[in-house]
């Protein structure tokens, strides 16, 4: 199973935005991502919700496919040439004050003339895969690993999901059969509040 994904005309150098695709090729989806959050480069944020989108892309109309199974098989950077960033119209609207701080969008020409810089681009693809081939030459099992079977218990097990499951008697009748059965109980004689005093006088 193969997904694409692709991050068009990305504002950055493809020779920079190279620097940081090499270190991911041939990875694990995991440790790519892994890779790509303590990269401190620039495109490292953008490539990484690429590669997350990738994933997404596999995973859609219930696929199955697990996420850690995938590898980075490819990943392309094209240059998509360079461009300007602003137009003359808008240059002419910023004030000068916001010229001095910002970023040169031009530089002055010959005869009063304005000539604008501009910026290179780029284009980037990524293809994860989980083809034993693929996943062999990234130094990984042909095979995912798969989930641990839950094991079938023994007697002893059988023994206590029986005992579990046997019906008990209700508690009204348990309480209700002992005072059936039983003698009634004489009552209680009621205690004198003062104990009476014997009829002749002590000498």
């Amino acid at each position: 199973m193969e997904a694409v994904a692709r991050l068009r005309h990305y504002r950055g150098s493809a020779q920079k935005v190279r620097l940081v695709v090499d270190l991911i090729r041939m990875k694990p989806v995991g440790r790519a991502l892994a890779m790509l959050r303590a990269t401190p480069k620039g495109c490292a944020p953008d490539l990484k919700k690429l590669l997350e989108s990738a994933v997404a892309n596999a995973q859609q109309n219930g696929s199955g496919v697990d996420a850690d199974a995938l590898v980075v098989s490819r990943i392309l950077v094209d240059g998509a040439g360079r461009k300007p960033l602003q137009r003359n119209s808008m240059i002419r609207s910023v004030s000068n004050y916001k010229k001095r701080y910002a970023r040169p969008r031009f530089m002055s020409g010959p005869q009063g003339r304005m000539w604008l810089v501009t910026r290179p681009f780029c284009h980037v693809t990524v293809h994860l895969s989980d083809d034993p081939v693929v996943r062999r030459k990234a130094g990984l099992a042909a095979e995912p690993a798969r989930p641990v079977a839950k094991k079938k218990g023994g007697k002893v097990a059988a023994a206590v999901a029986k005992a579990a499951a046997r019906p008990s008697a209700p508690k009204d009748a348990a309480k209700s059969a002992p005072k059936a059965e039983g003698k009634p109980k004489a009552p209680r004689a009621a205690k004198s509040a003062k104990a009476p005093e014997p009829a002749g006088g002590q000498e």
